[in-house]
């Protein structure tokens, strides 16, 4: 005897199991229809209990299923979180040394330095001072790399910046006035 689900026995056209036990009881016990029923019962009982373990059994391996997706969701997740992790410590650790090792600031480059002193000069010539502009024009740089040297030399102590309001606002570099200099 061959047992199938009940819904798929139908679908094929196929005598049902219940109709297979019926038949099975009547073979074996023509005599007693009390037996016959009992274990046609019997037997429609376990079926209904073996389709309620397979439908357990399926819905138990819909939630395997979703909770590997998950896991593995919750993988990538993790290792794209320690590559940022790692990526974030290797800027602190950076940022920190930078820190402790004060000393160690980039110092301006020959060509910085060069720039540096042919600004001293111009402004030694021009006792009123010049603009980034004008200072970019006479070093043949543009007015940012300008305004880079102007800065490093503000932050070195080299140069003074005052702001002229008219005709247009900008930035006046001058040289520090020395005490009893003549002009």
């Amino acid at each position: 005897m061959r047992f199938e689900d009940q819904p798929l026995a139908d679908a094929r056209g196929q005598p049902t199991t219940t109709g297979n036990v019926d038949l099975l009881a009547d073979k074996l016990f023509d005599d007693d229809p009390r037996i016959s029923h009992l274990l046609a019962e019997v037997l429609q009982r376990q079926e209904d209990e073996i389709h309620r373990l397979q439908c357990i059994s399926q819905q138990r391996q819909r939630d395997i299923q979703r909770q590997e997706d998950e896991i593995h969701k919750l993988r990538e997740e993790l290792t794209a979180f320690r590559e940022e992790v790692a990526l974030e410590r290797a800027y602190d650790r950076q940022r920190i040394s930078k820190l402790e090792n004060p000393d160690v600031v980039a110092a301006p480059s020959e060509k910085t330095t060069e720039h540096i002193e042919h600004v001293k000069a111009l402004l030694r010539q021009q006792r009123t001072g010049m603009t980034v502009k004008e200072i970019g024009q006479r070093l043949g740089v543009t007015r940012q790399r300008a305004a880079q040297i102007c800065n490093e030399m503000e932050n070195q102590g080299l140069v003074n910046v005052d702001w002229r309001k008219r005709p247009r606002h900008a930035k006046i570099i001058r040289l520090p006035r020395v005490i009893g200099e003549d002009f």
